[in-house]
Protein backbone atom coordinates (compact mmCIF):
# COMPACT_ATOMS: atom_id res chain seq x y z
CA UNK A 1 0.00 0.00 0.00
CA UNK A 2 2.79 2.24 0.50
CA UNK A 3 4.41 1.68 -2.95
CA UNK A 4 0.61 2.65 -4.52
CA UNK A 5 0.88 6.06 -1.91
CA UNK A 6 4.16 6.85 -2.88
CA UNK A 7 3.55 6.49 -6.74
CA UNK A 8 0.15 8.20 -6.31
CA UNK A 9 2.24 11.39 -4.67
CA UNK A 10 4.54 11.63 -7.68
CA UNK A 11 1.46 11.49 -10.24
CA UNK A 12 -0.52 13.83 -8.24
CA UNK A 13 1.50 16.68 -7.07
CA UNK A 14 -1.02 19.63 -6.63
CA UNK A 15 -3.76 18.30 -8.58
CA UNK A 16 -6.81 19.87 -8.16
CA UNK A 17 -9.35 19.85 -10.83
CA UNK A 18 -11.60 16.52 -11.30
CA UNK A 19 -12.67 15.06 -14.27
CA UNK A 20 -14.17 17.94 -16.72
CA UNK A 21 -17.67 16.08 -17.52
CA UNK A 22 -18.73 12.73 -18.45
CA UNK A 23 -16.78 10.98 -21.53
CA UNK A 24 -17.96 10.02 -24.55
CA UNK A 25 -18.88 6.49 -23.47
CA UNK A 26 -21.38 6.12 -20.08
CA UNK A 27 -22.29 2.93 -18.76
CA UNK A 28 -25.52 3.21 -21.25
CA UNK A 29 -23.99 3.84 -24.14
CA UNK A 30 -21.14 0.72 -23.20
CA UNK A 31 -24.00 -1.54 -22.59
CA UNK A 32 -25.65 -0.79 -25.67
CA UNK A 33 -22.45 -1.32 -28.10
CA UNK A 34 -21.64 -4.39 -26.23
CA UNK A 35 -24.95 -5.89 -26.79
CA UNK A 36 -24.91 -4.94 -30.64
CA UNK A 37 -21.48 -6.72 -30.88
CA UNK A 38 -21.60 -10.00 -32.75
CA UNK A 39 -20.37 -12.63 -31.31
CA UNK A 40 -18.91 -15.59 -34.10
CA UNK A 41 -17.77 -18.69 -33.89
CA UNK A 42 -16.69 -18.87 -37.19
CA UNK A 43 -15.11 -15.91 -39.55
CA UNK A 44 -17.66 -15.02 -42.17
CA UNK A 45 -15.38 -14.72 -45.64
CA UNK A 46 -14.73 -11.40 -46.36
CA UNK A 47 -14.37 -10.28 -42.72
CA UNK A 48 -10.59 -8.44 -42.10
CA UNK A 49 -10.91 -6.38 -38.81
CA UNK A 50 -12.24 -7.99 -35.81
CA UNK A 51 -11.47 -8.52 -32.55
CA UNK A 52 -10.45 -12.35 -31.21
CA UNK A 53 -10.43 -14.36 -27.82
CA UNK A 54 -10.41 -17.71 -27.05
CA UNK A 55 -13.52 -20.29 -27.38
CA UNK A 56 -14.52 -22.51 -24.41
CA UNK A 57 -14.79 -21.80 -21.12
CA UNK A 58 -14.57 -17.60 -20.16
CA UNK A 59 -13.00 -15.96 -17.52
CA UNK A 60 -13.05 -12.33 -16.14
CA UNK A 61 -9.82 -11.51 -17.80
CA UNK A 62 -10.72 -11.94 -21.27
CA UNK A 63 -14.20 -10.30 -20.47
CA UNK A 64 -13.15 -7.44 -18.95
CA UNK A 65 -10.00 -6.88 -21.97
CA UNK A 66 -12.80 -7.21 -24.34
CA UNK A 67 -14.71 -4.60 -22.94
CA UNK A 68 -12.02 -2.23 -22.41
CA UNK A 69 -11.61 -2.23 -26.36
CA UNK A 70 -15.27 -1.82 -26.88
CA UNK A 71 -14.71 1.64 -24.73
CA UNK A 72 -12.45 2.46 -27.65
CA UNK A 73 -13.49 4.39 -30.93
CA UNK A 74 -10.53 1.95 -32.79
CA UNK A 75 -12.11 -1.53 -31.71
CA UNK A 76 -15.92 -0.18 -30.67
CA UNK A 77 -18.13 -1.37 -34.27
CA UNK A 78 -15.68 -4.55 -34.59
CA UNK A 79 -16.89 -8.29 -34.03
CA UNK A 80 -15.64 -10.36 -31.44
CA UNK A 81 -14.19 -13.88 -32.67
CA UNK A 82 -13.60 -16.74 -30.28
CA UNK A 83 -11.72 -19.21 -31.27
CA UNK A 84 -8.76 -21.16 -30.68
CA UNK A 85 -7.61 -21.53 -34.60
CA UNK A 86 -4.05 -20.12 -35.13
CA UNK A 87 -5.02 -18.98 -38.99
CA UNK A 88 -7.96 -17.13 -38.05
CA UNK A 89 -6.02 -15.49 -34.84
CA UNK A 90 -3.46 -14.65 -37.12
CA UNK A 91 -6.07 -12.56 -39.31
CA UNK A 92 -7.35 -10.84 -36.54
CA UNK A 93 -6.98 -6.55 -35.65
CA UNK A 94 -6.16 -7.23 -31.99
CA UNK A 95 -5.81 -10.63 -30.22
CA UNK A 96 -7.01 -11.41 -26.48
CA UNK A 97 -5.98 -14.39 -23.70
CA UNK A 98 -5.48 -16.75 -27.15
CA UNK A 99 -1.96 -17.09 -29.67
CA UNK A 100 0.84 -17.92 -27.62
CA UNK A 101 2.46 -14.52 -27.88
CA UNK A 102 2.64 -10.67 -26.23
CA UNK A 103 3.49 -8.53 -29.22
CA UNK A 104 2.24 -5.11 -28.73
CA UNK A 105 3.54 -3.66 -31.44
CA UNK A 106 0.98 -6.48 -33.33
CA UNK A 107 -1.49 -5.60 -31.13
CA UNK A 108 -1.34 -9.30 -29.61
CA UNK A 109 -1.51 -9.64 -25.87
CA UNK A 110 -1.59 -13.36 -24.68
CA UNK A 111 -0.31 -14.37 -21.46
CA UNK A 112 -0.11 -18.01 -21.01
CA UNK A 113 3.00 -18.77 -22.74
CA UNK A 114 6.23 -20.04 -20.43
CA UNK A 115 8.19 -17.16 -21.11
CA UNK A 116 5.65 -14.40 -20.10
CA UNK A 117 7.02 -12.59 -17.09
CA UNK A 118 5.36 -8.82 -17.70
CA UNK A 119 3.92 -7.21 -14.36
CA UNK A 120 1.95 -3.83 -14.34
CA UNK A 121 5.32 -2.22 -12.32
CA UNK A 122 7.76 -2.93 -10.48
CA UNK A 123 5.42 -2.41 -6.80
CA UNK A 124 3.27 -5.51 -8.13
CA UNK A 125 6.30 -7.91 -9.38
CA UNK A 126 4.55 -10.92 -7.49
CA UNK A 127 1.43 -10.51 -9.95
CA UNK A 128 1.70 -11.18 -13.73
CA UNK A 129 -0.82 -9.52 -15.75
CA UNK A 130 -3.36 -11.74 -17.51
CA UNK A 131 -5.26 -10.50 -20.69
CA UNK A 132 -7.27 -7.54 -18.87
CA UNK A 133 -3.80 -6.49 -17.46
CA UNK A 134 -2.15 -6.12 -20.99
CA UNK A 135 -5.03 -4.22 -22.16
CA UNK A 136 -5.59 -2.25 -19.72
CA UNK A 137 -1.16 -1.62 -19.46
CA UNK A 138 -1.35 -0.28 -23.25
CA UNK A 139 -4.81 1.28 -23.32
CA UNK A 140 -5.36 2.04 -19.84
CA UNK A 141 -5.29 5.96 -20.16
CA UNK A 142 -7.59 6.01 -23.21
CA UNK A 143 -10.04 3.95 -21.69
CA UNK A 144 -10.21 6.26 -18.74
CA UNK A 145 -10.69 9.62 -20.84
CA UNK A 146 -13.36 8.04 -23.12
CA UNK A 147 -15.50 6.93 -19.81
CA UNK A 148 -14.87 10.12 -17.68
CA UNK A 149 -14.09 12.94 -20.57
CA UNK A 150 -10.97 15.34 -20.59
CA UNK A 151 -8.44 14.99 -18.01
CA UNK A 152 -5.61 16.80 -17.09
CA UNK A 153 -2.58 14.47 -17.68
CA UNK A 154 -2.19 14.36 -13.71
CA UNK A 155 -5.44 13.35 -12.90
CA UNK A 156 -5.84 10.81 -15.31
CA UNK A 157 -2.45 9.07 -14.11
CA UNK A 158 -4.04 8.85 -10.89
CA UNK A 159 -7.25 7.65 -12.00
CA UNK A 160 -5.44 4.83 -13.72
CA UNK A 161 -3.28 3.87 -11.38
CA UNK A 162 -6.45 3.57 -8.36
CA UNK A 163 -8.43 1.32 -11.24
CA UNK A 164 -5.51 -0.93 -11.73
CA UNK A 165 -4.84 -1.25 -7.71
CA UNK A 166 -8.38 -1.37 -7.28
CA UNK A 167 -9.99 -3.76 -9.99
CA UNK A 168 -7.76 -4.79 -12.86
CA UNK A 169 -4.78 -6.21 -9.93
CA UNK A 170 -7.41 -8.10 -8.96
CA UNK A 171 -8.34 -10.00 -12.41
CA UNK A 172 -4.73 -10.46 -13.11
CA UNK A 173 -3.63 -12.16 -9.78
CA UNK A 174 -7.16 -15.00 -10.19
CA UNK A 175 -5.70 -15.64 -13.60
CA UNK A 176 -2.76 -16.46 -12.33
CA UNK A 177 -3.47 -18.10 -9.30
CA UNK A 178 -1.99 -15.87 -6.75
CA UNK A 179 -3.94 -15.84 -3.36
CA UNK A 180 -5.17 -13.02 -1.46
CA UNK A 181 -3.75 -14.08 1.73
CA UNK A 182 -1.29 -17.10 2.26
CA UNK A 183 -3.75 -18.80 4.41
CA UNK A 184 -7.45 -17.04 4.05
CA UNK A 185 -9.61 -17.95 6.61
CA UNK A 186 -12.83 -18.32 4.53
CA UNK A 187 -13.90 -17.44 0.38
CA UNK A 188 -14.79 -14.46 -1.17
CA UNK A 189 -17.28 -16.02 -3.69
CA UNK A 190 -19.35 -12.94 -4.84
CA UNK A 191 -16.08 -10.79 -6.51
CA UNK A 192 -16.40 -10.24 -9.94
CA UNK A 193 -14.70 -13.22 -11.17
CA UNK A 194 -16.69 -15.44 -9.59
CA UNK A 195 -20.01 -13.84 -10.91
CA UNK A 196 -18.50 -13.71 -14.45
CA UNK A 197 -17.12 -17.41 -13.92
CA UNK A 198 -21.08 -18.11 -13.10
CA UNK A 199 -22.29 -17.07 -16.62
CA UNK A 200 -20.29 -20.43 -18.23
CA UNK A 201 -23.00 -22.76 -19.24
CA UNK A 202 -23.02 -25.77 -16.07
CA UNK A 203 -22.50 -28.99 -17.06
CA UNK A 204 -26.28 -29.67 -17.35
CA UNK A 205 -27.07 -27.34 -19.56
CA UNK A 206 -27.67 -27.46 -23.03
CA UNK A 207 -24.01 -26.08 -24.67
CA UNK A 208 -23.36 -24.56 -28.18
CA UNK A 209 -20.96 -21.97 -29.38
CA UNK A 210 -23.90 -20.05 -29.95
CA UNK A 211 -25.34 -20.03 -26.15
CA UNK A 212 -21.25 -19.41 -24.95
CA UNK A 213 -21.10 -16.70 -27.28
CA UNK A 214 -24.54 -15.55 -25.83
CA UNK A 215 -22.94 -15.98 -22.08
CA UNK A 216 -19.98 -14.25 -23.00
CA UNK A 217 -21.68 -11.20 -24.07
CA UNK A 218 -23.70 -11.07 -20.65
CA UNK A 219 -20.61 -11.19 -18.92
CA UNK A 220 -19.28 -8.66 -20.79
CA UNK A 221 -22.46 -6.53 -19.51
CA UNK A 222 -21.77 -7.47 -15.92
CA UNK A 223 -17.99 -6.13 -16.36
CA UNK A 224 -19.28 -3.01 -17.86
CA UNK A 225 -21.25 -1.79 -15.09
CA UNK A 226 -18.05 -3.03 -12.76
CA UNK A 227 -15.64 -0.73 -14.93
CA UNK A 228 -18.15 2.10 -15.40
CA UNK A 229 -18.84 2.53 -12.41
CA UNK A 230 -15.44 2.25 -10.33
CA UNK A 231 -13.67 4.48 -12.84
CA UNK A 232 -16.66 7.04 -13.12
CA UNK A 233 -16.52 6.81 -8.85
CA UNK A 234 -12.79 8.07 -9.04
CA UNK A 235 -13.26 10.87 -11.41
CA UNK A 236 -16.34 12.44 -9.75
CA UNK A 237 -16.32 11.39 -6.19
CA UNK A 238 -12.46 10.38 -5.06
CA UNK A 239 -10.27 13.16 -6.58
CA UNK A 240 -12.71 15.86 -5.65
CA UNK A 241 -12.67 14.30 -1.81
CA UNK A 242 -8.51 14.34 -2.29
CA UNK A 243 -8.85 17.96 -3.12
CA UNK A 244 -10.97 18.89 -0.12
CA UNK A 245 -8.53 16.75 2.42
CA UNK A 246 -5.21 18.39 0.73
CA UNK A 247 -6.87 22.08 1.08
CA UNK A 248 -7.55 21.36 4.98
CA UNK A 249 -4.16 20.16 5.66
CA UNK A 250 -2.73 22.79 3.77
CA UNK A 251 -4.82 25.26 6.44
CA UNK A 252 -4.50 23.37 9.30
CA UNK A 253 -1.96 26.15 10.92
CA UNK A 254 -4.87 28.47 10.41
CA UNK A 255 -7.46 26.11 12.35
CA UNK A 256 -5.09 25.52 15.31
CA UNK A 257 -1.15 26.76 16.10
CA UNK A 258 -0.53 22.97 17.08
CA UNK A 259 -1.49 21.85 13.40
CA UNK A 260 -2.79 19.06 14.83
CA UNK A 261 -6.40 19.70 13.92
CA UNK A 262 -8.07 19.87 10.33
CA UNK A 263 -11.08 21.09 9.15
CA UNK A 264 -12.97 19.96 6.45
CA UNK A 265 -15.46 22.70 4.84
CA UNK A 266 -16.94 20.69 3.33
CA UNK A 267 -17.85 16.96 4.75
CA UNK A 268 -16.20 13.79 2.35
CA UNK A 269 -14.66 10.94 2.71
CA UNK A 270 -11.18 11.77 4.67
CA UNK A 271 -9.48 8.60 6.25
CA UNK A 272 -7.34 7.10 2.92
CA UNK A 273 -6.86 10.85 1.46
CA UNK A 274 -4.93 11.90 5.37
CA UNK A 275 -3.20 8.42 5.24
CA UNK A 276 -2.23 9.00 1.11
CA UNK A 277 -1.22 12.31 1.75
CA UNK A 278 0.73 12.07 4.80
CA UNK A 279 2.75 8.94 3.31
CA UNK A 280 3.42 11.41 0.26
CA UNK A 281 4.39 14.49 2.43
CA UNK A 282 6.87 14.79 5.25
CA UNK A 283 4.80 18.04 5.69
CA UNK A 284 1.87 16.42 5.80
CA UNK A 285 3.02 14.15 8.72
CA UNK A 286 5.23 16.86 10.74
CA UNK A 287 2.84 17.12 13.19
CA UNK A 288 0.01 14.09 12.36
CA UNK A 289 -3.36 15.19 12.44
CA UNK A 290 -5.11 14.06 15.62
CA UNK A 291 -8.65 15.89 15.39
CA UNK A 292 -10.99 16.10 12.05
CA UNK A 293 -13.45 18.81 12.06
CA UNK A 294 -16.58 18.43 9.55
CA UNK A 295 -20.03 19.80 9.38
CA UNK A 296 -22.78 16.54 9.94
CA UNK A 297 -26.00 16.20 7.51
CA UNK A 298 -28.26 17.92 10.20
CA UNK A 299 -26.03 21.36 10.39
CA UNK A 300 -24.42 20.48 13.30
CA UNK A 301 -20.86 19.65 13.81
CA UNK A 302 -18.66 16.71 14.45
CA UNK A 303 -14.97 16.05 15.74
CA UNK A 304 -13.37 12.94 15.21
CA UNK A 305 -10.18 11.75 16.40
CA UNK A 306 -7.69 9.93 13.44
CA UNK A 307 -6.91 6.68 13.60
CA UNK A 308 -3.55 5.68 14.52
CA UNK A 309 -3.18 3.59 11.15
CA UNK A 310 -4.69 3.45 8.18
CA UNK A 311 -8.42 1.19 9.08
CA UNK A 312 -7.26 0.83 12.60
CA UNK A 313 -10.21 1.26 15.83
CA UNK A 314 -7.07 2.52 17.89
CA UNK A 315 -7.16 6.41 17.87
CA UNK A 316 -4.17 8.83 17.60
CA UNK A 317 -5.51 10.74 20.71
CA UNK A 318 -9.30 9.91 21.68
CA UNK A 319 -11.55 12.55 23.36
CA UNK A 320 -11.21 12.32 27.09
CA UNK A 321 -12.35 10.08 28.80
CA UNK A 322 -14.44 11.90 31.21
CA UNK A 323 -16.23 12.97 28.17
CA UNK A 324 -16.99 9.44 27.11
CA UNK A 325 -20.84 8.80 26.99
CA UNK A 326 -21.91 11.59 28.35
CA UNK A 327 -24.32 13.97 26.11
CA UNK A 328 -26.18 17.41 25.74
CA UNK A 329 -26.42 19.92 28.50
CA UNK A 330 -24.57 17.24 30.95
CA UNK A 331 -21.28 17.28 28.86
CA UNK A 332 -21.74 21.01 28.33
CA UNK A 333 -21.19 21.88 31.46
CA UNK A 334 -18.65 18.97 32.34
CA UNK A 335 -16.56 20.14 29.70
CA UNK A 336 -17.46 24.25 29.73
CA UNK A 337 -18.47 24.04 26.46
CA UNK A 338 -21.50 25.46 25.27
CA UNK A 339 -23.57 23.29 22.54
CA UNK A 340 -22.20 19.96 22.84
CA UNK A 341 -24.15 17.11 21.51
CA UNK A 342 -22.54 14.14 22.82
CA UNK A 343 -19.54 12.32 22.65
CA UNK A 344 -18.90 8.02 22.01
CA UNK A 345 -18.41 5.79 24.89
CA UNK A 346 -15.28 4.63 23.05
CA UNK A 347 -14.01 8.02 22.41
CA UNK A 348 -13.24 8.57 18.47
CA UNK A 349 -16.03 11.30 17.85
CA UNK A 350 -18.59 13.92 19.81
CA UNK A 351 -20.80 16.79 18.40
CA UNK A 352 -21.50 20.02 18.35
CA UNK A 353 -24.00 22.40 18.00
CA UNK A 354 -21.83 24.70 16.23
CA UNK A 355 -18.39 24.72 13.96
CA UNK A 356 -16.42 27.02 16.83
CA UNK A 357 -18.14 24.58 19.60
CA UNK A 358 -16.43 21.81 18.02
CA UNK A 359 -13.29 23.26 17.41
CA UNK A 360 -13.62 24.09 20.96
CA UNK A 361 -13.78 20.44 22.05
CA UNK A 362 -10.84 19.34 19.68
CA UNK A 363 -8.60 22.40 21.54
CA UNK A 364 -9.73 21.16 24.92
CA UNK A 365 -8.48 17.83 24.18
CA UNK A 366 -5.46 18.39 23.15
CA UNK A 367 -4.40 19.89 26.06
Amino acid sequence: RFKTSVLMGSILGDMSKKAKGPGAVSLESLKAQLEGTELLAKRPDGLDAFVCTHHGTFHCDEVMACVMLKCLDEFQSLPILRTRDAAEIDKATIVVDVGGTYEPEKQRFDHHQKTFTETYSEAYSGIKLSSAGLVFKHFGGKVVEALCGPLEEKAKAAIVAKTYDNLVRELDALDNGVQVADEPRYRIVTHLGARVGRLNPSWQEENSPEVENQRFKEAMLVAAKELCDIVGGYAQHWLPARSLVEEALHKRKEVHPSCEIMTLEQFCPWQDHLFDLEEEEEEYRSPLVKYVIFQDSRAGWRVQAAPKTRGSFELRQGLPSAWRGVRDDELSKLSEIPGCIFVHAAGFIGGNATKEGALAMATKALE
